[in-house]
């Protein structure tokens, strides 16, 4: 009867007549009048049931069905939204700009107001272009009007440093070991750091212990000497100064103020010079300034920004910025972070994010990781580069603003307690005062006469005729 009263949904009513029809002809009256009763009872039952069933199957494919719809329509304003950033993107000076596609609403919305929004801004949005380097040899680089050098910007500290050695000598001709404890003084308000200090101390105690006279000249030999062994030297085809690989991520770190924005933009114009493809990613969205000087850099120099909307998550902007240089081939990603006090967590954590953005792309990215600290801030470098150290890996060391300073000596400090090389120093304003630190050069123009006499001669001009490469924020 369950099969009789079920086939009662499907048939056509003169099928079910046919069957009564055929009950009815095959028993008596009697019993088929209680047959007929029985099966229209059990059809009425089978009849609700089965609607009852048919209706929650169908409100159940029909759910499916529409959640399968939202899940499309999400998709495809994530898509939207990555092409409208996109238009953030400046590729050269020479480009008109763009205007930016409105970014979809990130709050719940019906499923028709979304598709309206789609299609709303999936015409605005543009494919990043990056625009290929010319050939190194096709570039004529204009020799810069005064050649910077790291003993000419660490005048400031070579000063400091000489004048308190010849200070040891006053009315002496020699170091014995009653002026030792003068000497570690000395070195520590130099910003050398007190592992350091110690070691030349005990370098200079060493040879005075041996009966032999410690003169000013000794001195300067044995500290250059003992400065050398602790910093680490790099080879002149590192890839932070001849970028490999396809590409190399560097992640820059660092507090307020200290100039990494400008080191990103000094960064890539020397690597555009050497023929790079190079995308800086602005991902210091709590300063609209930063993406703003950012860009006025790749609009002088020619290499490409990607920024994101303004209060924008540092890692969305570089997981978006990541998809634009992988799909562009760039040689070089160079990514802008925003600045953190090392004392705030939260902050620094969000570093994390940063990192896990980039890894999704590239496994073992970012490939460099370099802290920029302000020469002029002493003792305060190290204590960022601890704290920073303890939450992202540091691979090296930017220092900037050494010609302002007499506080040269905190780059041993810091490579020293950290073992990290310094990459690079900045001297001046101009793109190519961002100098390859040299630790020979950088121990001589710290202790040497000789350096602090060549700096004071001023380098020949050039000529009249060419441009100079004085590009400066």
């Amino acid at each position: 009867m369950v099969v009789f009263g079920g086939k009662c949904m499907f048939e056509e009513i003169n099928d079910i007549y046919s069957l009564f029809y055929t009950v009815i002809a095959a028993v008596d009256a009697e019993i088929s009048l209680l047959v007929l009763g029985l099966g229209l009872l059990y059809c009425i039952v089978g009849i609700v049931s089965l609607k009852a069933t048919g209706a929650q199957v169908s409100y159940h494919r029909e759910l499916a069905e529409l959640r399968a719809e939202v899940q499309r329509l999400s998709e495809r304003v994530l898509v939207v939204e990555r092409e409208a950033r996109a238009t953030a993107l400046e590729p050269s000076a020479q480009e008109a700009k763009v205007e930016e596609a409105p970014v979809v609403a990130a709050h719940p919305a019906p499923v028709a107001e979304v598709a309206v929004q789609t299609e709303q801004a999936a015409p605005s949005a543009q494919t990043l272009e990056i625009p290929e380097p010319a050939p190194v040899a096709d570039k004529v680089p204009s020799p810069p009007a005064e050649v910077s050098t790291i003993a000419k910007g660490m005048a400031k500290s070579r000063t400091s440093f000489l004048g308190k050695i010849k200070s040891l000598f006053t009315g002496r001709k020699s170091v014995d070991i009653a002026s030792l404890d003068d000497l570690e003084e000395m070195l520590i308000t130099s910003d050398v750091g007190a592992r350091v200090a110690d070691a030349l101390v005990n370098s200079v105690r060493e040879r005075a212990s041996q009966h032999h006279e410690v003169t000013e000249d000794d001195l300067r030999v044995l500290l250059k000497d003992g400065i050398r062994k602790e910093l680490i030297p790099l080879a002149s085809d590192h890839r932070m100064y001849h970028p490999v690989g396809h590409p190399l991520v560097v992640l820059v770190v660092g507090v307020n103020g200290v100039g990494k924005t400008t080191t990103v933009a000094k960064l890539a114009t020397r690597y555009q010079a050497q023929g790079k493809k190079v995308l800086a990613i602005a991902a210091d969205t709590f300063r609209a300034a930063a993406v703003q000087q950012l860009k006025e850099w790749g609009n002088r120099t020619g290499f490409a920004v990607y920024s994101g909307a303004e209060n924008a998550k540092p890692a969305a902007v570089v997981f978006d910025g990541m998809v634009a240089a992988q799909e562009q081939g760039v040689d070089v990603v160079l990514i802008d972070t925003a600045g953190r006090l090392h004392t705030k967590s939260n902050l620094m954590q969000e570093l994390e994010g940063v990192r896990n953005s980039i890894r999704r792309h590239v496994a073992d990215a970012p490939h460099e990781t370099i802290l920029v600290v302000d020469g002029v801030s002493g003792q305060n470098a190290l204590s960022q580069a601890r704290e920073f150290n303890s939450s992202t890996p540091l691979s090296g060391l930017v220092v900037t603003k050494l010609d302002g300073t007499p506080k040269g000596g905190i780059i041993v400090a810091i490579s020293q307690e950290l073992k990290i090389p310094v990459f690079y120093v900045g001297v001046g304003e101009k793109a190519q005062d961002l100098l390859p630190f040299s630790v020979d050069e950088f121990v001589d123009g710290l202790l040497s006469e000789e350096a602090e006499r060549a700096a004071s001669v001023t380098p020949r001009s050039v000529a009249s005729g060419g441009p100079e490469a004085t590009t400066a924020l």
